[in-house]
């Protein structure tokens, strides 16, 4: 018999070991030490918790186990552990995406100005700079209007995420920066968010690319309808295929392709946001990964295409290239669970969420006794709720009434 392919999984949750598992390879999978979950998961897998974002931790273990029984690949899904993947990629020449193209994704900072370096006719230049002290607020303003956003160069889910409306604006704005920097909030942990970022303001609707990339070849699995509450930035929901005309779609298809070029991203999967301009779709930012929000889930829904199991598979040869975009079967949509702070009482109306044909999943992270923060941020959401239609609107309206359904109750 040909021996079991051999996987190393940096972090990430109990769905991408499930998805890592459908390749059929032998899974090393190293998570973090405060992380919960059965020592044993199941035939096939060694679990090992140690701190991967430590890099002399990670090669250690890595080189290890290599000489042991060498990998076949490494992958990470999750934000925190694709820049530790992306050494392991160069430590074990692994072919996979590299430290220097995995760093320009989770830099916000790198992305711009390799931006500027590529000067791709097509993707817009969107001004930036870093956060030097007050002054430098002041000064970016006064070249480039206001409003504009302030934001960390790296973390995920729109933590942090300042709007600095006028002049006037520009002192707070640099007081929530030391705020935030002295933060004990989870994700002041697990990034270091001591660095900040300016960029010009963007107006228009939000959307993002749902793609893969097989050797080079990008396909656009879809186009993402984002719903952004205005107050604090976060995406509130989600929605495929987004509601643009055909000629929009192509256009964020021709240039998320040549982003990525740009990137020097050959393999894998992306979700790269955009606002929708009248001079076309500009870039706000990209994760080299699956997008969050159940965003596979309700890929998986409409195109057949499971992109998590694709992630494990292409590297490890078991997963064919699409050759093209996949086709849409109706709608879903996907909305963040928020509720009162407190200590949670109760739980109503999961059970006949789940229970219902049109429910895709429902991902809810709290129970009884957890104690739920004031909802600031899109971290502060407590799952989401996603539902399935017959088109986009549909599934939206779906999703809503399903949302409406569930009731956490707290004290």
């Amino acid at each position: 018999m040909t021996p079991a392919k051999r996987l190393l999984l940096v972090g990430g949750s109990a769905t991408h070991l499930s998805k890592a598992r459908a390749s059929g390879a032998d899974i090393l999978w190293v998570r973090m030490p405060d992380e919960t979950g059965p020592a044993d998961a199941g035939r096939g897998v060694e679990v090992v918790h140690a701190d991967y974002a430590d890099e002399e931790t990670l090669r250690r273990i890595a080189r290890e186990a290599h000489a042991a029984r060498p990998f076949d690949a490494v992958v990470s899904l999750t934000e925190p552990g694709l820049d530790p993947a992306a050494r392991i990629n160069d430590l074990l020449g692994l072919g996979g995406t590299g430290y220097e193209v995995a760093h320009r994704f989770t830099d916000k900072n790198l992305m711009r100005l390799r931006l500027v370096e590529a000067a791709v006719p097509g993707i817009r230049i969107v001004a930036s700079a870093l956060v030097e002290d007050e002054r430098s607020l002041r000064d970016f303003g006064a070249a480039h209007g206001y409003p504009f956003i302030v934001k960390p160069t790296c973390g995920t889910a729109s933590f942090g995420v300042l709007k600095v409306e006028t002049e006037d604006g520009t002192a707070a704005a640099w007081q929530e920066i030391g705020r935030l920097r002295d933060s004990d909030h989870p994700l002041v942990r697990a990034y270091d968010l001591g660095e900040f970022i300016m960029e010009e303001y963007i107006d228009g609707p939000l959307c993002s690319a749902e793609a893969f990339s097989f050797a080079g070849h990008h396909v656009v699995a879809t186009v993402t309808e984002a719903i952004t509450e205005e107050s604090n930035h976060v995406h509130v929901g989600h929605a495929v295929p987004a509601r643009v005309s055909p000629a929009v779609e192509a256009d964020v298809v021709r240039v998320t392709a040549a982003f990525l070029d740009a990137m020097g991203y050959r393999d894998g999967a992306s979700h790269t946001e955009f606002k929708l301009t009248p001079g076309g779709p500009v870039i706000i930012e990209s994760q080299s990964r699956v997008g969050g929000a159940l965003l596979g889930d309700l890929i998986e829904t409409v195109y057949g295409v499971d992109l998590q199991e694709l992630a494990f598979g292409w590297p490890l040869g078991t997963a064919r290239a699409l050759a093209e975009r996949p086709e849409p079967r109706g709608g879903a949509a996907s909305w963040l669970i928020v509720s009162e702070p407190g200590k949670v009482r109760e739980v109503r109306g999961l059970e006949e969420i789940l229970a219902r044909p049109d429910t895709v999943g429902v991902d809810l992270w709290v129970g009884p006794g957890d104690v739920i923060r004031s909802f600031d941020g899109q971290w502060d959401g407590l799952g989401h709720v996603a539902s399935r239609g017959e088109d986009t609107t549909d599934a939206i309206e779906r999703c809503r009434r399903s949302l409406a359904e569930l009731r956490i109750l707290t004290d």
